[in-house]
Protein backbone atom coordinates (compact mmCIF):
# COMPACT_ATOMS: atom_id res chain seq x y z
CA UNK A 1 0.00 0.00 0.00
CA UNK A 2 1.46 3.02 -0.94
CA UNK A 3 2.26 5.85 1.56
CA UNK A 4 0.29 9.01 2.15
CA UNK A 5 3.19 12.05 1.95
CA UNK A 6 3.18 14.13 4.78
CA UNK A 7 4.51 17.50 4.66
CA UNK A 8 5.97 19.31 7.86
CA UNK A 9 5.92 22.99 8.35
CA UNK A 10 8.30 25.24 10.06
CA UNK A 11 8.12 28.45 10.39
CA UNK A 12 11.37 30.45 11.68
CA UNK A 13 13.07 33.55 12.50
CA UNK A 14 16.92 33.92 14.00
CA UNK A 15 16.54 30.48 15.39
CA UNK A 16 19.80 29.28 14.45
CA UNK A 17 20.95 27.71 17.51
CA UNK A 18 17.81 25.24 17.59
CA UNK A 19 16.72 24.63 14.11
CA UNK A 20 19.57 22.80 13.70
CA UNK A 21 17.86 19.88 15.81
CA UNK A 22 14.45 20.79 14.86
CA UNK A 23 15.10 19.14 11.19
CA UNK A 24 17.60 16.45 12.27
CA UNK A 25 14.80 15.30 14.10
CA UNK A 26 12.30 15.32 10.95
CA UNK A 27 15.49 13.75 8.64
CA UNK A 28 15.58 10.91 10.82
CA UNK A 29 12.13 9.85 10.93
CA UNK A 30 11.54 6.06 10.35
CA UNK A 31 8.80 7.07 7.54
CA UNK A 32 10.15 7.91 4.36
CA UNK A 33 7.33 9.68 2.57
CA UNK A 34 7.76 13.30 4.37
CA UNK A 35 8.13 16.63 2.67
CA UNK A 36 9.65 19.61 5.34
CA UNK A 37 9.38 23.17 4.66
CA UNK A 38 10.96 26.02 6.38
CA UNK A 39 8.94 29.37 5.91
CA UNK A 40 11.87 31.62 7.15
CA UNK A 41 10.98 35.12 8.18
CA UNK A 42 14.01 36.80 6.80
CA UNK A 43 16.85 35.86 9.56
CA UNK A 44 19.98 37.43 9.69
CA UNK A 45 21.69 34.92 12.78
CA UNK A 46 23.14 32.53 10.10
CA UNK A 47 19.33 29.99 9.97
CA UNK A 48 20.01 30.37 6.40
CA UNK A 49 23.54 28.65 6.37
CA UNK A 50 22.01 26.03 8.06
CA UNK A 51 18.82 25.55 5.96
CA UNK A 52 20.73 25.68 2.50
CA UNK A 53 22.94 22.86 4.04
CA UNK A 54 20.35 20.55 4.95
CA UNK A 55 18.00 21.55 1.46
CA UNK A 56 20.95 19.19 0.01
CA UNK A 57 18.97 16.20 1.34
CA UNK A 58 16.48 16.89 -0.88
CA UNK A 59 13.96 16.21 1.92
CA UNK A 60 14.09 20.11 2.89
CA UNK A 61 12.13 22.83 1.30
CA UNK A 62 12.91 26.78 2.18
CA UNK A 63 11.92 30.70 1.88
CA UNK A 64 13.49 33.22 3.31
CA UNK A 65 11.27 36.71 3.36
CA UNK A 66 9.99 39.40 5.49
CA UNK A 67 6.37 38.37 6.65
CA UNK A 68 3.36 39.20 9.21
CA UNK A 69 4.20 36.68 11.89
CA UNK A 70 4.36 33.14 12.51
CA UNK A 71 0.90 32.21 11.59
CA UNK A 72 1.00 34.05 8.33
CA UNK A 73 4.74 31.56 7.51
CA UNK A 74 2.55 28.84 8.33
CA UNK A 75 -0.29 29.44 5.89
CA UNK A 76 2.44 30.15 3.69
CA UNK A 77 3.72 26.90 3.69
CA UNK A 78 0.62 24.91 3.77
CA UNK A 79 -0.70 26.48 0.74
CA UNK A 80 2.33 24.79 -0.42
CA UNK A 81 2.43 21.65 0.50
CA UNK A 82 1.68 18.52 -1.61
CA UNK A 83 0.95 16.09 1.35
CA UNK A 84 -2.02 14.14 2.33
CA UNK A 85 -1.50 14.91 6.49
CA UNK A 86 -0.16 18.12 7.24
CA UNK A 87 1.37 19.30 10.49
CA UNK A 88 3.59 21.94 11.50
CA UNK A 89 7.19 21.77 13.77
CA UNK A 90 8.17 25.03 15.27
CA UNK A 91 11.74 25.79 14.96
CA UNK A 92 12.21 24.93 18.67
CA UNK A 93 10.58 21.25 19.31
CA UNK A 94 11.17 18.25 18.31
CA UNK A 95 9.90 15.03 16.14
CA UNK A 96 10.85 11.60 17.85
CA UNK A 97 12.11 8.80 15.30
CA UNK A 98 8.58 7.04 15.64
CA UNK A 99 6.72 10.24 15.39
CA UNK A 100 5.44 10.32 11.56
CA UNK A 101 5.06 6.39 11.21
CA UNK A 102 2.76 6.04 14.14
CA UNK A 103 0.55 9.04 12.62
CA UNK A 104 0.37 7.64 9.37
CA UNK A 105 -0.18 4.40 10.76
CA UNK A 106 -3.60 6.27 13.07
CA UNK A 107 -4.98 7.97 9.93
CA UNK A 108 -4.52 4.36 7.75
CA UNK A 109 -6.36 2.12 10.31
CA UNK A 110 -9.46 4.86 11.23
CA UNK A 111 -9.85 6.46 7.35
CA UNK A 112 -13.08 8.18 9.06
CA UNK A 113 -10.72 9.93 11.87
CA UNK A 114 -9.77 13.78 10.25
CA UNK A 115 -6.82 14.78 12.99
CA UNK A 116 -5.14 12.84 15.32
CA UNK A 117 -3.02 13.87 18.67
CA UNK A 118 -0.89 12.60 20.50
CA UNK A 119 1.30 12.93 24.24
CA UNK A 120 4.03 15.50 24.25
CA UNK A 121 7.49 15.52 26.54
CA UNK A 122 8.45 18.65 27.67
CA UNK A 123 12.20 19.64 28.60
CA UNK A 124 13.20 22.21 30.11
CA UNK A 125 16.56 23.30 28.52
CA UNK A 126 18.07 25.00 31.32
CA UNK A 127 17.98 21.71 34.14
CA UNK A 128 16.74 19.07 32.18
CA UNK A 129 13.52 18.49 33.78
CA UNK A 130 11.28 16.10 31.50
CA UNK A 131 7.79 15.93 32.38
CA UNK A 132 4.72 14.46 30.03
CA UNK A 133 2.18 16.35 28.69
CA UNK A 134 -0.97 14.16 28.42
CA UNK A 135 -3.75 14.84 26.00
CA UNK A 136 -7.06 13.40 26.91
CA UNK A 137 -9.52 12.34 24.65
CA UNK A 138 -10.64 14.95 22.31
CA UNK A 139 -13.62 16.76 24.19
CA UNK A 140 -14.46 19.42 22.12
CA UNK A 141 -16.26 21.97 25.15
CA UNK A 142 -13.27 20.95 27.34
CA UNK A 143 -11.03 22.67 24.59
CA UNK A 144 -13.52 25.70 24.16
CA UNK A 145 -13.80 26.11 27.51
CA UNK A 146 -10.32 25.71 29.81
CA UNK A 147 -8.54 22.89 27.84
CA UNK A 148 -5.59 22.81 25.24
CA UNK A 149 -4.08 20.49 22.53
CA UNK A 150 -0.28 20.30 22.91
CA UNK A 151 -0.01 21.55 18.90
CA UNK A 152 3.78 19.32 18.39
CA UNK A 153 1.67 16.37 18.35
CA UNK A 154 -1.69 17.31 15.70
CA UNK A 155 -1.89 16.32 12.98
CA UNK A 156 -4.88 16.21 10.69
CA UNK A 157 -5.96 15.39 6.97
CA UNK A 158 -5.93 17.98 4.14
CA UNK A 159 -9.71 17.59 3.85
CA UNK A 160 -9.93 19.67 7.25
CA UNK A 161 -7.66 22.47 5.40
CA UNK A 162 -10.37 22.41 2.38
CA UNK A 163 -12.81 23.04 4.43
CA UNK A 164 -11.78 24.76 7.66
CA UNK A 165 -9.38 26.88 5.37
CA UNK A 166 -6.06 28.51 7.08
CA UNK A 167 -5.11 29.42 10.37
CA UNK A 168 -6.38 33.32 11.42
CA UNK A 169 -3.29 35.07 10.87
CA UNK A 170 -4.90 38.21 12.85
CA UNK A 171 -4.09 36.27 16.00
CA UNK A 172 -0.18 36.36 17.73
CA UNK A 173 -0.15 33.71 19.75
CA UNK A 174 -2.91 31.21 19.61
CA UNK A 175 -4.25 30.41 16.11
CA UNK A 176 -3.67 27.02 16.85
CA UNK A 177 -6.24 26.96 19.49
CA UNK A 178 -8.31 28.71 17.55
CA UNK A 179 -7.87 25.77 14.79
CA UNK A 180 -9.11 23.15 17.20
CA UNK A 181 -11.82 24.76 18.32
CA UNK A 182 -13.16 25.16 14.82
CA UNK A 183 -12.04 21.74 13.45
CA UNK A 184 -13.92 20.30 16.28
CA UNK A 185 -17.36 21.64 15.17
CA UNK A 186 -17.49 18.91 11.56
CA UNK A 187 -14.38 16.85 12.32
CA UNK A 188 -13.44 13.48 14.09
CA UNK A 189 -10.37 13.34 16.33
CA UNK A 190 -8.62 10.46 17.49
CA UNK A 191 -5.69 10.30 20.49
CA UNK A 192 -3.06 7.37 20.33
CA UNK A 193 -1.26 6.34 23.11
CA UNK A 194 2.20 7.37 22.30
CA UNK A 195 4.90 10.20 23.01
CA UNK A 196 4.95 11.73 19.39
CA UNK A 197 6.92 15.28 20.36
CA UNK A 198 9.80 17.32 22.38
CA UNK A 199 8.44 20.34 23.67
CA UNK A 200 11.45 22.38 24.53
CA UNK A 201 10.87 24.88 27.59
CA UNK A 202 12.95 27.96 27.39
CA UNK A 203 13.34 31.65 27.98
CA UNK A 204 12.51 32.25 24.05
CA UNK A 205 9.14 30.74 24.19
CA UNK A 206 6.11 32.93 23.59
CA UNK A 207 4.77 31.48 26.71
CA UNK A 208 7.14 32.67 28.91
CA UNK A 209 8.01 36.26 27.01
CA UNK A 210 4.60 37.24 26.52
CA UNK A 211 2.64 35.00 28.69
CA UNK A 212 0.21 37.93 29.64
CA UNK A 213 -1.05 39.28 25.88
CA UNK A 214 -0.90 35.31 25.80
CA UNK A 215 -3.64 34.77 27.81
CA UNK A 216 -5.71 37.85 26.90
CA UNK A 217 -5.80 36.47 23.36
CA UNK A 218 -7.09 33.37 24.48
CA UNK A 219 -9.74 34.33 26.39
CA UNK A 220 -11.00 36.44 23.79
CA UNK A 221 -11.11 33.62 20.97
CA UNK A 222 -12.72 31.15 23.93
CA UNK A 223 -15.42 33.89 23.63
CA UNK A 224 -15.87 33.36 20.19
CA UNK A 225 -17.17 29.67 20.83
CA UNK A 226 -18.64 29.49 24.42
CA UNK A 227 -19.94 32.06 27.27
CA UNK A 228 -17.29 32.55 29.70
CA UNK A 229 -18.68 33.22 33.21
CA UNK A 230 -21.06 32.19 34.99
CA UNK A 231 -22.28 29.25 37.38
CA UNK A 232 -22.45 27.38 34.21
CA UNK A 233 -19.33 27.84 33.21
CA UNK A 234 -17.73 27.07 36.35
CA UNK A 235 -19.35 24.19 37.02
CA UNK A 236 -18.61 22.38 33.52
CA UNK A 237 -14.70 23.84 33.86
CA UNK A 238 -14.99 21.60 37.35
CA UNK A 239 -16.30 18.40 35.42
CA UNK A 240 -13.52 19.20 32.85
CA UNK A 241 -11.01 19.35 35.50
CA UNK A 242 -12.09 16.26 37.49
CA UNK A 243 -12.25 14.38 33.96
CA UNK A 244 -8.53 15.38 32.85
CA UNK A 245 -7.27 14.30 36.04
CA UNK A 246 -9.21 10.94 35.80
CA UNK A 247 -7.74 10.25 32.65
CA UNK A 248 -4.32 11.75 33.85
CA UNK A 249 -4.39 9.07 36.42
CA UNK A 250 -5.59 6.25 34.41
CA UNK A 251 -2.45 6.90 31.68
CA UNK A 252 0.18 6.93 34.58
CA UNK A 253 -1.14 3.28 35.87
CA UNK A 254 -1.08 1.81 32.94
CA UNK A 255 2.12 3.20 32.17
CA UNK A 256 3.79 1.62 35.82
CA UNK A 257 1.56 -1.55 35.08
CA UNK A 258 3.36 -2.22 31.67
CA UNK A 259 6.90 -1.36 33.31
CA UNK A 260 5.86 -3.48 35.93
CA UNK A 261 4.41 -6.54 34.16
CA UNK A 262 4.76 -5.89 30.27
CA UNK A 263 8.54 -3.71 30.14
CA UNK A 264 9.55 -5.11 26.73
CA UNK A 265 6.33 -4.99 25.00
CA UNK A 266 4.09 -2.26 26.92
CA UNK A 267 0.56 -1.59 25.40
CA UNK A 268 0.26 1.79 25.51
CA UNK A 269 3.21 4.59 24.45
CA UNK A 270 5.16 1.87 23.30
CA UNK A 271 7.97 3.46 21.28
CA UNK A 272 8.63 5.83 24.07
CA UNK A 273 9.01 3.47 26.77
CA UNK A 274 10.70 0.67 25.07
CA UNK A 275 13.10 3.58 24.29
CA UNK A 276 16.86 3.08 26.14
CA UNK A 277 16.58 6.70 26.63
CA UNK A 278 13.43 6.77 28.42
CA UNK A 279 13.64 6.12 32.44
CA UNK A 280 10.79 6.14 34.58
CA UNK A 281 11.01 6.10 38.58
CA UNK A 282 8.32 3.84 39.22
CA UNK A 283 8.30 4.66 43.20
CA UNK A 284 7.50 8.27 42.04
CA UNK A 285 5.26 7.40 39.17
CA UNK A 286 3.24 5.55 41.83
CA UNK A 287 3.24 8.61 44.46
CA UNK A 288 1.42 10.33 41.22
CA UNK A 289 -1.69 8.87 41.84
CA UNK A 290 -2.05 10.23 44.86
CA UNK A 291 -5.13 12.99 44.45
CA UNK A 292 -3.39 16.31 44.71
CA UNK A 293 0.16 15.70 45.11
CA UNK A 294 1.04 13.87 42.13
CA UNK A 295 0.97 17.33 39.57
CA UNK A 296 4.00 18.98 42.16
CA UNK A 297 6.21 16.22 41.95
CA UNK A 298 6.04 14.74 37.83
CA UNK A 299 9.01 16.38 36.75
CA UNK A 300 10.89 13.78 38.99
CA UNK A 301 9.42 10.75 37.67
CA UNK A 302 11.11 10.93 34.23
CA UNK A 303 14.75 10.22 34.89
CA UNK A 304 18.13 9.96 33.26
CA UNK A 305 19.37 12.41 30.75
CA UNK A 306 18.95 10.58 27.28
CA UNK A 307 15.82 13.11 25.72
CA UNK A 308 17.38 15.83 27.78
CA UNK A 309 20.82 15.55 25.86
CA UNK A 310 19.20 14.71 22.51
CA UNK A 311 17.27 18.00 22.14
CA UNK A 312 19.97 20.36 23.76
CA UNK A 313 21.74 22.23 20.82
Amino acid sequence: MAQPLVSIITPSLDRRAMIERTIASVQGQSYGEIEHIVVDGGSTDGTISVLERWAASGRLRWTSERDGGMYEAINKGLASAKGEILCYLNSDDLYFPWTIEVVARAFRDRPEVDLVLGDVLSIDDETGAQRIHWQAPFDLDYIRRSGFLAQPAVFWRRRVMDEEGPLDKSLRYVADCDYWMRAGERHRFAKVNEVLAIERDHPGTLRQQRAAELTTELVAVRSRYVRLGGSRDRVLRIRHRIRFALWRRRYWSSVIADGLLRPRNPRGWRRFLSDPRTSVSYRWAFALLVPLVGKFIERRVLEGSGWASASRP
